[in-house]
């Protein structure tokens, strides 16, 4: 019978979002506040079985099970610094998260399963694991860390700050994503001026006790409809339905409604009939404890 670990894989929303300007390395220089949410993957490490990865749940679809998985990548990477393999693992993920949603879904499964690995491969640093999540990707940095934090850089560079009070968040997922979106919503904002960093260093100064939707900013927000034209429509009939502010998550198409807890149901239940997924929410604190 083979060892199993298992944890809680958080999604996440960006508050501020900003792109700096493009970098010599190709990459963008962003300064962005990270939020992690109740809603959550679970991600199940086996040890002593068939390799590989295996995927279920409600947001499957869309979620690779070959060596190009996140968890998995990074279980590669971190095996190959230790000296180990992964000849004998196995990692399950089940799928609340909306994938290519601008959630997060698939670096918050992969640093889980870092952090599940340090469970089983004590001698994995913490160096060792950022290492291993910074091969992957730039979101994997700050879900090592979670709760309410500032990324820089592109992404690797993370300080928590105080928690955010809980929130109600709703999210509205749209059917459908495009290919390469990330890479092509940074290429959209070429043409664009770059942001200052304000927004991101006001907010770090003096976190605000209550957000609202209209609170966020998101620079992505400039260019979503150039690459999701059927988002404007969707985007206006959930404001009108709700009568308030929605956002976009990180680099979408997923939007998100975010004000104070015990309104969460209203605006769920006033968005009910659009075009869209709709999951109720909340902000979460911090990670589970390996």
């Amino acid at each position: 019978m083979s060892e199993t670990l298992s944890a809680p894989a958080p999604a996440k929303i960006n508050l501020a979002l900003e792109v700096l300007g493009r970098r010599d390395d190709g990459f963008h220089e962003i300064a962005t506040i990270l939020q992690t949410l109740e809603l959550s993957d679970t991600v199940t490490l086996a040890f002593g079985g068939v390799p590989g990865v295996s995927v279920s749940g409600p947001f499957a679809p869309g979620t690779p099970c070959d060596e190009t998985n996140l968890a998995w990548r990074v279980a590669v990477s971190l095996a190959g610094r230790l000296g180990r393999d992964v000849k004998s693992l196995s990692i399950h993920l089940e799928k609340r998260i909306p994938a290519a949603g601008g959630l997060g879904g698939g670096a918050s499964d992969a640093a889980t399963a870092l952090r599940l690995l340090q469970r089983a491969w004590p001698e994995a640093s913490s160096e060792d694991l950022t290492a291993a999540a910074l091969a992957a990707g730039s979101d994997e940095a700050f879900f090592l860390v979670g709760g309410t934090a500032r990324a820089r850089g592109r992404g690797e560079w993370v300080t928590p700050l105080p928690p955010l009070p809980e929130h109600d968040v709703v999210i509205f997922v749209p059917p459908g994503s495009i290919e390469r979106k990330t890479a092509r919503m940074f290429a959209a904002l070429g043409p664009l001026p770059f942001d200052s960093g304000s927004v991101t260093e006001a907010f770090s100064g003096r976190p605000p006790e209550r957000l609202g939707a209209s609170d966020i900013y998101n620079s992505f927000e400039r260019v979503a409809f150039d690459l999701f034209p059927e988002l404007a429509g969707l985007w206006e009939e959930l404001e009108a339905r709700t009568g308030d502010a929605i956002r976009l998550a990180g680099a979408g198409p997923a939007l998100f409604w975010i004000g104070p807890p015990g309104e969460g149901r209203r605006i769920a239940e006033a968005a009910a009939g659009a075009a869209c997924t709709v999951i109720e929410t909340a902000t979460a604190g911090g990670l589970w404890k390996p």
